[in-house]
């Protein structure tokens, strides 16, 4: 097996276990699907700990959709599994075609960790990349911690959504169960 990130898994997954205090419903991770990660978004390590767990079962890269900061153009993008969102179509295209090719995409449906109100309509994009695929989304909702041996992953089961229901009434059903996971993590 191909190694998931060949040199940051070196320190991610150290890293992921010192700070892990629990990964609960490590079991809904499918093995031979292709899905889309949506989870919480608190701190700018979050994508760390959606990593871990994926790495540790299946060993598979996930790409983030991310704004642009200036270490991408330093970190190869094989290394890092990023698509770099310059414009949202742009972004949304390249998940589709990393989907596509079998891969799995990470998507924070709150959006920026810069919104200020976090109780703000989630983002739409995880769900109509869902519909448009064909792919189920991977719930995750996370409880981070600075202090070793504190965090928190809880995986929920794929969702499967209708094309023939309301997309914003959709994504806000998900960020309520990513939500849920991460109040009940413990």
């Amino acid at each position: 097996r191909q190694m998931a990130y060949p040199i940051s898994k070196l320190w991610i997954y150290p890293l992921c276990w010192i700070l892990t205090k629990k990964i609960k419903g490590i079991e809904n991770i499918p093995d031979k699907k292709t899905f889309i990660v949506a989870a919480n978004h608190e701190t700018n390590r979050d994508h760390l700990l959606v990593l871990y767990p994926i790495i540790k079962k299946l060993n598979k890269k996930v790409h983030f959709i991310a704004t642009p900061v200036w270490w991408f153009n330093i970190i190869p993008k094989q290394w890092a599994g990023v698509i770099p969102m310059r414009s949202p179509r742009q972004a949304y295209r390249e998940a589709k075609e990393v989907i596509k090719s079998g891969e799995i995409v990470g998507i924070f449906p709150e959006g920026r960790l810069e919104r200020k109100k976090r109780t703000e309509k989630p983002k739409t994009g995880a769900v109509r990349l869902a519909l448009e695929t064909c792919t189920p989304i991977l719930p995750i909702g996370i409880k981070f911690s600075y202090a070793p041996f504190s965090s928190t992953i809880n995986i929920g089961k794929l969702v499967y959504l209708n094309k023939n229901k309301d997309i914003k009434k959709q994504a806000s059903d998900v960020m309520k169960y990513l939500y849920e996971l991460r109040d009940n993590s413990i």
